[in-house]
């Protein structure tokens, strides 16, 4: 059949797959009991039409008829098991080195992530989808901390999974025992870069995150305006192209997390539209050290 794929581009789901972190979730259906039915109903008449196949089921090769019967089973699987509406989003056949998957999200979960249904080689069916994912979680408690601590919602904050070893019914009051890390993106606003201002925020940034034993890479970026676009996940970097960017604080927790390593940076863009970098630093200190300064 041909690969019922062409409503996610390969690049988009592997960038979903790539950040999903959620509990893997196993299937109550030990060694699924797969329907061979020879008529096909109004959901997969739809996914086949928009797909450019036959909606009779005489005109389906065996393969086709297999794969759209196999598809709308795994997709009821997720709405029966969680109570929830999904939409489709992709599916691979099985193969010599491939498993069967689908793709779907849940209608309920606005940011769209995808979650992924395999069949393993007994039948059993399983997935990696949670109702609150640990990320959405972490980038909560952040976005939370980042709002009261500014007392605005002035401001831009973008997380990226980078490794999860934890599950939801493992983190109690907001600790995530270092088994989760993130890339996380500030973006303030300041008229003029202030050194202090701004380290004064990481300090208590840095304080947040090792509280709750939230591990990854943490940077903080400064504007003197917005952008006149929107902003999202995928353009945050094009600040960094932007004349009104004038500096950014990253730091970071290594060495068991008893030491934090910091970097700086005040940017000004000369007359011919050259980045000049003044004022770099780059400190290693102890935990103790650093939230001492403030």
């Amino acid at each position: 059949m041909k690969k019922l794929i062409s409503l996610i581009t390969t690049a988009i789901l592997a960038a979903s797959m790539a950040t999903s972190c959620g509990k893997n979730n196993d299937s109550s259906q030990t060694g699924h009991n797969w329907q061979h039915s020879e008529t096909l109903n109004e959901w997969q008449k739809n996914l086949l039409e928009a797909e450019g196949l036959p909606t009779d089921i005489e005109k389906l090769t065996p393969t086709q008829k297999r794969s759209i019967q196999h598809i709308y089973e795994m997709i009821t699987y997720l709405n029966e098991k969680y109570g929830e509406e999904f939409i489709y989003k992709g599916y691979i056949e099985p193969g010599a080195m491939q498993s069967e998957e689908l793709y779907a999200y849940s209608l309920s979960d606005n940011k769209k992530r995808t979650v992924t249904v395999k069949i393993d080689s007994d039948g059993n069916l399983t997935d990696d989808y949670q109702s609150k994912s640990v990320a959405d979680y972490c980038e909560e408690l952040i976005d939370d901390w980042i709002h009261s601590y500014l007392g605005t919602d002035d401001y831009r904050y973008f997380a990226t999974t980078n490794a999860c070893y934890i599950e939801m019914s493992e983190i109690e009051n907001g600790n995530f025992q270092w088994e989760y890390g993130a890339t996380n993106m500030i973006y303030l606003k300041m008229d003029e870069y202030n050194f202090d201002e701004l380290e004064k925020f990481a300090v208590n940034y840095a304080k947040f995150l090792y509280e709750h034993k939230i591990d990854g890479s943490h940077s903080i970026h400064i504007m003197r305006n917005w952008p006149d676009y929107e902003i999202t996940p995928n353009t945050a970097y094009d600040y960094n192209e932007e004349q009104e960017y004038i500096g950014y604080y990253d730091l970071g927790f290594i060495n068991k997390h008893e030491t934090i390593t910091t970097s700086s940076c005040k940017l000004e863009v000369d007359y011919r539209g050259r980045a000049k970098y003044y004022d770099r630093t780059g400190e290693e200190y102890t935990i103790d050290e650093y939230f001492s300064k403030y």
